[in-house]
């Protein structure tokens, strides 16, 4: 995204050299485009970015800088969690990479095809090959293989740390309602009678609904000697708990199909609902993560700075904000999200999980009105977040990037782990 480099190349003008990078998940936009990763030519790639060796130009209010990035993985670890555009859809050599991605299937409906046709490749590829896959992701990374999940979920010990990363994400599809949108809430009007053909929602890439064999894996982690002794327990995955962001509605739950046929059987329409009492996070997830003493829940899925604190003195961070920000859901920004069922309970404005966002305690933005804004929504200010493990502190800094002369404003901090 446009600010990355930029980001990156203030991290290290402003802290140096850090012990490790964590990324919560979106790495890049389409895992199997090689240059995303590698030699994209608008000079933004993303190991160049993280290592100061990056050529990107960026261009605000008719004045254009180039950034470099930061030198950050030629020396520390690089620590990442598998985001939505980790995942890619169904393969096919007919079809372009943006295609495929876009072109996620549930592997449950896979596995019915497979049985019903009966091909002649194995089943494990034909699954991944008519479903969903992170192979790219698994040969770039050299990562810890603790669980069943192997690269895609694990736990390591790193100084004073115990993370503990999950793969806690789901297929993004578009909250419009208009016919020609195959989207979360509904399938498009040209494939209502073409099932092959429909999106089936926001799939959930792997389970993590209690008994499911992630959720198992995290039960014996967190009873772990390397958890409980850890002075720093934190998660880190995808998907918001807590957030002002557009993509925590619907809830993390699997679609349910609610399909109108008209009396010779053709189909008039298919909706989705997800109802919010089975959001498998809130529902599941936190209960575990809340008995087990967990400190600090970064993820980052939303593409804006905010913050929260459970009663229970649960940090949660989202400090994703690099130059793709749809802004934050409060007073007249409300959520797309289907109206007339009071049954579904979507939020449109606020954290529909119940908590109010912190203001940084630092030097908040100010709106129009100069009241303190709770978040960072900006595709011209970036932002990244600093754990001190000498203190348990974790501080956020902005940068304007419409003004390349400018300092780095520390603007919040907390503390974990007191």
């Amino acid at each position: 995204m446009p600010m990355t480099a930029a980001n990156l190349q203030k991290v290290v003008e402003t802290i140096g050299r850090v012990d490790a990078v964590f990324v919560a998940g979106d790495l890049i936009n389409i895992p199997d485009r090689a240059s995303e990763w590698f030699d994209d030519v608008r000079g933004g790639a993303f190991f160049p970015c993280l290592q100061g060796r990056a050529n990107y130009t960026l261009e605000k209010g008719g004045v254009k800088t180039v950034y470099r990035g930061g030198q950050l993985i030629q020396n520390v670890p690089l620590f990442p969690a598998i985001g939505n555009h980790e995942v890619m859809g169904q393969f096919s050599s007919k079809k372009l990479l943006n295609d495929q991605f876009d072109d996620a299937f549930p592997r449950t409906q896979a596995e019915k095809l497979y049985q019903r046709s009966n091909p002649k490749e194995d089943k494990e590829t034909y699954l991944k090959n008519n479903s969903f896959n992170t192979d790219t992701y698994e040969e770039i990374f050299t990562l810890p293989q603790t669980s069943p999940g192997g690269k895609k979920y694990y736990a390591v010990t790193f100084g004073d740390i115990r993370l503990v990363v999950l793969y806690v994400t789901n297929m993004w599809r578009s909250p419009s309602l208009e016919p020609q949108v195959r989207g979360r809430f509904q399938e498009r009007e040209k494939d209502l009678n073409k099932p092959e053909n429909w999106g089936h929602g926001q799939i959930i890439f792997e389970p993590i609904a209690k008994g499911s064999t992630q959720y198992q894996w995290l039960e014996k982690e967190l009873q772990s000697q390397d958890f409980q002794q850890a002075k720093y327990k934190i998660v880190m995955f995808h998907h918001p708990v807590h957030t002002l962001g557009g993509n925590i509605v619907p809830p993390y739950t699997d679609p349910i199909a609610k399909i109108e046929s008209a009396p010779d059987g053709t189909i008039k329409s298919v909706r989705y609902e997800y109802p919010k009492k089975d959001d498998y996070i809130i529902r599941d997830l936190m209960p575990l993560l809340e008995s087990a003493g967990v400190q600090f829940v970064y993820y980052g899925h939303s593409h804006l700075w905010n913050r929260f604190v459970s009663s229970n003195g649960i940090h949660f961070l989202e400090s994703s904000n690099v130059g793709n920000s749809y802004g934050a859901h409060v007073g007249d920004n409300k959520r797309p999200i289907p109206t007339g069922d009071i049954n579904l309970d979507y939020a449109a404005i606020g954290d529909p999980n119940g908590l109010e966002p912190v203001v940084p305690t630092i030097a908040p933005l100010l709106d129009e009105n100069g009241r303190s804004l709770p978040y960072i929504a900006s595709n011209d200010i970036t932002v990244f977040s600093i754990l001190d493990t000498s203190n348990g502190t974790v501080s956020s800094y902005r940068f304007d990037t419409r003004k390349p002369d400018s300092e780095v404003d520390k603007f919040d901090e907390f503390a974990i782990g007191s």
